[in-house]
């Protein structure tokens, strides 16, 4: 509980700091020693009730003049904009004796307050008050007019006076000014402050600051086929803003139009006036204080700093679609204002053109297509030639595999167990022989079959050529690779089994070793073919005639596929011989 209670006071406490600033406890650096007018005019306005212009002070006691300094950020009584009124300030009119002229600091001649638009405090000077008299005055704050912010209180600063030819009850001239402090309070709100003399206390002198809900506002657009009637009005109030219309000024006899025809709050552009100038109804003091934030459907610029002019904003290049143009001050970016326009597409930028541009591209696209078909078609014409002579090439490794020579020795193989009297022996080469010539000729249609069944097909042509010479011979294969779902060409290794069975192992009999190992290495396929024979020629050799077809059919395999490849090699051992294809990319 306590600690709800210590939060809702931080609360109370931290609110009311922010929301109202009351500062009398020290003189603004400004306004001490001898002042400098113009660093004080760079930042503030002063504003004075009006008072008469013949003014002659009655009684023993100096006449109060309050004066309120104030930011210099808004101008809000332009010559586009001179009879607006400020319904803020209708509860601080001023009414003028009959008789007498007056005089009035800041622009509001009948009103006893000044519209103050942003955060900065203002600073309350009182003259006629000085370090002699201070002891006859008091001053305190009012918020609202009647609620009490800081009570009656002795004055405490003084400063050098800003006017000259102000004088005392006595005649002397004033050289001195009251210091009442700082105040500021939130939008929406105003603040009085009342000096009285203590011995005239049913006499109180007041002075106000209402600060006023503000945000930028338009009443006018152009386009770059309208900038001559831009200029007109930017003329107009160039020249207005500081010479009433009238008046004489440095311009002469040269006339300047009126300007309202010309102030058209237009909402509906072509698509070539895409290039719009958005005239605001204020001025500011820098162009920066001013932002907006430009949307277009869903999609927001995000909030920008006006960088073109402090009374105009430029949008350039904007594209057909309906907008939102939000605007605020930066001093005041709780309140924003809006402007809503559209921009019309030309006839290649509408939807119908779209459509229309989009089925065109649609039968563009489709006639590509028709094209690219075309091509892929010749392209497999290309693909069957040469599939064409991978075939003739596989033939002619099929014709040199299984050769003349290769039959005349196996029926010889034959006839000798035969006539040995060994016919089981006989009977198993000649099955062996007859399932491997079936088997390869099946084979030879495909020209990839699995590795299981290529395994097999050089499993029985070994089983034959060990019944010949009588060698050992291993095929292994890692456990990892699945060899009924990897696909290689079929028989291609073949030709380098017999080389090195015929040229290289066949002299040595039981000695002889051949060992063929298949491994994985990465995303390729690895087979070893090794021997220990006394090794073989490849060039001009019946052993370099068998290894030439399979290099052709490699060349040709590889010039079908697109991602995979084979690539292998040769090399010579001290004992013999090894043989390494790499099957690139082949278990992806």
């Amino acid at each position: 509980m306590k600690q709800i209670v210590c939060i809702l006071i931080s609360f109370f406490i931290f609110n009311n700091c922010y929301a109202q600033i009351i500062e009398v406890d020290s003189i603004h650096p400004w306004f001490k020693d001898k002042l400098d007018g113009e660093k004080i005019r760079s930042r503030y306005e002063n504003f004075e009730i009006p008072m008469p212009i013949r003014f002659k002070q009655k009684g023993p006691y100096n006449h109060i003049i309050l004066s309120v300094f104030h930011s210099k950020a808004l101008y809000v009584g332009t010559a586009l904009n001179m009879k607006e009124s400020l319904k803020e300030l209708d509860s601080f009119e001023f009414t003028y004796p009959e008789n007498g002229g007056f005089q009035s600091r800041g622009g509001f001649y009948n009103k006893t307050a000044v519209p103050v638009y942003d955060s900065m405090p203002i600073v309350v000077t009182a003259y006629g008050i000085n370090s002699q008299n201070r002891s006859l005055y008091q001053f305190r704050v009012l918020k609202n007019k009647r609620e009490v912010v800081l009570p009656w209180q002795e004055i405490k600063f003084f400063s050098p006076v800003m006017a000259s030819y102000r004088y005392n009850v006595d005649g002397s001239e004033q050289k001195e000014m009251a210091f009442l402090g700082q105040f500021s309070t939130t939008i929406g709100n105003s603040l009085t402050v009342e000096v009285r003399n203590i011995k005239k206390p049913d006499v109180a002198f007041a002075i106000s600051a209402v600060w006023v809900k503000r945000a930028p506002e338009i009443i006018g657009v152009f386009n770059l086929n309208t900038i001559k009637e831009f200029l007109e009005v930017y003329k107009y109030q160039w020249k207005h803003d500081f010479y009433k219309p009238g008046q004489l000024t440095y311009y002469g006899d040269i006339k300047l139009n009126q300007v309202d025809s010309l102030l058209k709050k237009t909402r509906t552009f072509k698509y070539r006036d895409n290039t719009l100038f958005f005239y605001l109804k204020d001025k500011v003091k820098t162009d920066s204080l001013v932002e907006y934030n430009l949307i277009k459907d869903t999609d927001s610029s995000g909030w920008t700093a006006n960088r073109f002019d402090a009374g105009v904003i430029r949008l350039e290049r904007l594209q057909p679609g309906k907008y939102k143009l939000l605007l605020r001050y930066a001093f005041q970016r709780e309140t924003t204002g809006s402007y809503e326009f559209t921009i019309i597409p030309a006839w290649y930028q509408t939807w119908w053109f779209r459509a229309i541009a989009v089925i065109i591209l649609a039968l563009a696209l489709f006639s590509i297509y028709l094209l690219l078909k075309n091509q892929r078609q010749k392209q497999r014409l290309l693909q069957e030639q040469r599939q064409k002579q991978i075939s003739q090439a596989e033939i002619k490794a099929i014709k040199s595999q299984f050769n003349p020579h290769f039959v005349f020795n196996a029926l010889n193989s034959i006839q000798g167990l035969i006539t040995k009297n060994d016919m089981p022996s006989a009977h198993q080469y000649l099955n062996d022989f007859s399932s491997l010539l079936r088997s390869s000729l099946k084979e030879s249609e495909h020209e990839f079959i699995s590795l299981s069944k290529d395994m097999a097909l050089m499993d029985h042509y070994l089983k034959l050529e060990q019944l010949r010479f009588g060698f050992t011979y291993y095929i292994r294969a890692d456990a990892t690779i699945n060899k009924e779902a990897i696909e290689v060409p079929s028989l291609l290794l073949q030709p380098v089994i017999e080389n090195a069975v015929k040229h290289g192992i066949s002299g040595l009999y039981e000695n002889g070793l051949l060992h063929i190992h298949y491994t994985v290495k990465q995303n390729n396929l690895v087979v070893t073919v090794e021997d220990n024979g006394t090794g073989y020629e490849t060039n001009n050799s019946p052993a370099g005639y068998g290894l030439k077809l399979t290099g052709e059919r490699i060349t040709l395999i590889n010039k079908i596929l697109r991602e995979q490849s084979i690539e292998w090699g040769i090399s010579k051992k001290d004992n013999g011989t090894r043989v390494l294809f790499e099957f690139k990319n082949w278990l992806l």
